[in-house]
């Protein structure tokens, strides 16, 4: 299963992608001992094929409890089999038999396929995360003719 987690870490981040076996497992021995029943491993013939991960959270704000679809995988040559919507399907009646009717999963921008299959089984897409990184170096901002540089001038909004 940390396998599984390294690759939809490397889909989910493809920028900086934790790959440390280590940690994704360290990771899913913490996930199970917090909701047991929240990890669904889907086998065939004795052989992991697919993976569901769901935590139950508390709103800070609300105190309302929710879902989250933390983690879904599918065998990349099992995808396209309706698997992937199946584990999806599960987690929403995982929640509903819980008395939780709302339920949160983040999605990489360009992960077109987890994008349509959330919208498939009913999740709406709500919220758009946007992210600025700074340069690693001085010398990449000189190397991008289009980067601006702040000069320390008054005209900055």
């Amino acid at each position: 299963l940390a396998i599984y987690e390294r690759e939809i870490a490397c889909r989910s981040f493809p920028d900086d992608p934790i790959t440390d076996l280590q940690y994704h497992y360290d990771k899913l021995k913490r996930a199970m001992r917090a909701e047991p029943d929240g990890l669904v491993v889907l086998t065939l013939e004795e052989d992991v094929v697919g993976w569901l991960w769901m935590r139950t959270k508390v709103s800070l704000a609300t105190k309302e409890r929710y879902g989250v679809l933390q983690s879904l995988y599918v065998r990349e040559d099992l995808r396209s089999q309706g698997l992937a919507k199946s584990l999806a399907q599960y987690c929403i009646r995982y929640f509903e038999n819980r008395g939780i009717h709302r339920i949160a999963c983040k999605v990489h921008h360009e992960n077109e396929s987890g994008r349509a299959l959330l919208q498939r089984v009913g999740l709406k897409p709500m919220h758009m995360t946007y992210e600025y990184r700074t340069p690693l170096h001085p010398q990449a901002v000189e190397d991008d003719e289009d980067a601006w540089e702040y000069t320390g001038g008054d005209d900055v909004v």
